[in-house]
């Protein structure tokens, strides 16, 4: 900055400094847009008598009922030492109790709504059939609270603590979790529609039969959850930590899971039709008789993952990597498999009509007794890949590699065999009457018997020498 610039910055600065330093803006800059109440209540720190309580609660509830008439006193327990209070039935509706010790205290069926609880220590606390509805929660802490058939709507629990909390049937439609800590939490059939809970830690919670219907669950840690006929539909699962979750029947249809990480998780019966489950990691995990039709698993992970009599009709499995996963006896009815690598993979009887698969990578594969009529299976890598008695009349086959393939007892009618390498591939007994663009070249250096149906045109050529591989000496 040159020498004239700071001096015309210099009265900008002395201004800028006089206004500052007048009360008003003063506390204005000093103050933060949400100011943290202080508790100035006389019980501050103190444990109150039996007697001195029942006359605050009898003095709130006169507040309560004359609120706008002079002379009655809101309750502010902010900071008191309520540790074992009985406050069974109590009415503290918007009461004060900020950084309040309620450790073991008896709340049952008493109604908090919106009451403010912030920082709160509700350790062990009885919250059973309490009312919390738009209650401020925010950093409390509700270790292995008892929270049975609580209704907390709109509550705000932003970074609470929640580990091990009861609450069975407990109600929190629109509720904020947000980075709470809900580890080993039990909310068996409880209701979280629409709820938040973006970073929060559900490590081995167990949400059976709980209704998160369009919850926002996203970078959530759900490892080890269990999760058997839970309602997730239309959720907010990205970046979700879902390994060896078990969610058994649960009901993802439409669910979102992009990067979600599902390893090892137990996904048996489950509901997962148009889910978004693009580049998610799925590596192991368990999804037979699963329902993923139309499901978009773009770039999705599936190694050795168990997909048996699974309906994947019209799934997407773009450039996803399927290596040794089992799809036997599964519907992929329409599937789109465009560069999908899975060596090893598993197709045994399943139902394979129309799969879009160019240049899929599948070497080795077992597509025996599968049926793939008019695949389009044109560049795909399917070498040493087993298509005994598969159907594939009218396959496209195009350009495909076929090495060392076995089509024993296959049929190919139909099937269109231009320019595919079918060198050492083995078609015993199949089926080749009235393929297309297959020449003599390409067929005199596969496999055939006295079995082999070959179209008019060409000549059974000479029994092939097949190639084995030799042992290596060290």
């Amino acid at each position: 900055m040159t020498h004239s610039a700071v001096r015309q910055t210099l009265p900008l600065l002395i201004i800028f400094s006089i206004i500052a330093t007048t009360p008003a803006v003063a506390a204005r800059a000093a103050s933060p847009s949400k100011q943290t109440q202080r508790c100035e209540q006389p019980y501050k720190k103190n444990t109150l008598t039996a007697a001195a309580l029942r006359e605050a609660l009898h003095a709130h509830q006169e507040w309560l009922e004359q609120r706008d008439s002079p002379g009655h006193r809101r309750a502010d327990f902010c900071g008191t030492d309520l540790k074992q209070a009985a406050l069974e039935g109590a009415n503290l509706e918007r009461a004060r109790m900020e950084s309040a010790s309620l450790r073991q205290a008896n709340l049952r069926q008493s109604i908090l709504t919106q009451a403010s609880l912030a920082g709160a220590d509700l350790t062990k606390a009885n919250l059973e059939d309490s009312n919390l509805v738009g209650a401020d929660l925010r950093r409390a802490k509700l270790t292995q609270a008892n929270l049975l058939r609580v209704v907390g709507d709109e509550a705000a629990l932003y970074n609470a603590a929640l580990s091990g909390a009861q609450l069975h049937d407990s109600i929190f439609e629109r509720a904020h979790f947000e980075d709470a800590d809900l580890s080993s939490a039990d909310f068996t059939n409880a209701t979280l529609v629409d709820s938040y809970l973006y970073g929060a830690n559900l490590r081995g919670a167990v949400l059976t039969g709980a209704d998160l219907m369009g919850a926002d669950l996203r970078k959530t840690d759900l490892s080890k959850a269990t999760m058997f006929q839970t309602n997730l539909q239309g959720a907010l699962l990205d970046g979700a930590r879902l390994n060896q979750a078990r969610m058994m029947e649960a009901d993802l249809e439409s669910a979102y899971l992009d990067d979600a990480d599902l390893r090892q998780s137990d996904l048996r019966d489950a509901i997962l039709r148009g889910a978004d489950l693009r580049h998610a990691n799925m590596d192991g995990a368990r999804l037979a008789q699963a329902d993923l039709e139309g499901a978009n698993l773009e770039g999705a992970r599936l190694s050795k993952a168990s997909l048996q009599s699974a309906k994947l009709r019209m799934i997407i499995l773009y450039k996803a990597v399927i290596d040794q996963a089992d799809f036997r006896d599964a519907n992929l009815h329409h599937a789109v498999m465009i560069g999908a690598r899975g060596a090893g993979a598993i197709f045994s009887q399943s139902a394979l009509h129309e799969i879009y698969a160019p240049k899929a990578s599948l070497p080795r594969a077992q597509f025996n007794d599968a049926t793939l009529d008019s695949a389009n299976l044109v560049a795909a890598d399917l070498s040493e890949a087993d298509f005994s008695r598969a159907n594939l009349t009218h396959a496209n086959l195009q350009e495909a590699t076929l090495r060392g393939a076995v089509f024993t007892g296959a049929d190919l009618s139909g099937a269109r065999l231009d320019a595919a390498n079918i060198q050492q591939a083995k078609f015993y007994g199949a089926n080749l009457v009235s393929v297309t663009g297959l020449t003599q070249t390409q067929l005199d250096t596969a496999c055939l018997d006295n079995q082999t149906q070959l179209p008019a045109e060409l000549s059974r050529p000479a029994p092939c020498t097949v190639t084995t591989k030799k042992a290596s000496h060290r």
